[in-house]
């Protein structure tokens, strides 16, 4: 019995600092790779394959490094104030460059032969 209470217990303050956490919020500004992360993870992105003609995907960045997109999931690692880099498993490499108002954003996919737009949602 006081081990199942110290189980719940223990249970409910792991918890606590999830729940403390707030939802990111948008940056005024981007001027550092800490606020392009803020900006990405409060942010939900579209992304178009341009050269196939196939209609925007939503995709997100995740707070544990992953950017998901209804057809894969890649790390994400962001090499400066307007350049994200995804990798996915295999070593596939892809790279985000951000236009100056953060509002859109270009890939090369990761094949090197498909260009991809994206927009903020």
């Amino acid at each position: 019995m006081k081990t199942s209470l110290l189980l719940l217990a223990l249970l409910c303050l792991t918890s606590l600092p999830a729940a403390a956490q707030s939802a990111p919020k948008v940056p005024e500004r981007v001027g550092t790779t800490v606020a392009l992360r803020e900006l990405l993870l409060a942010t939900r992105w579209s992304w178009r394959n341009v050269s196939a003609g196939i209609p925007d995907r939503e995709c997100v960045f995740m707070p544990d490094g992953t950017f998901r997109h209804p057809n894969f999931t890649a790390k994400f690692k962001i090499t400066d104030i307007n350049k994200v880099e995804l990798h996915r498993k295999g070593g596939e490499k892809a790279i985000m460059t951000f236009d100056p108002t953060y509002m859109t954003f270009e890939v090369l996919d990761f094949d090197k032969k498909r260009r991809i737009t994206g927009r903020r949602l």
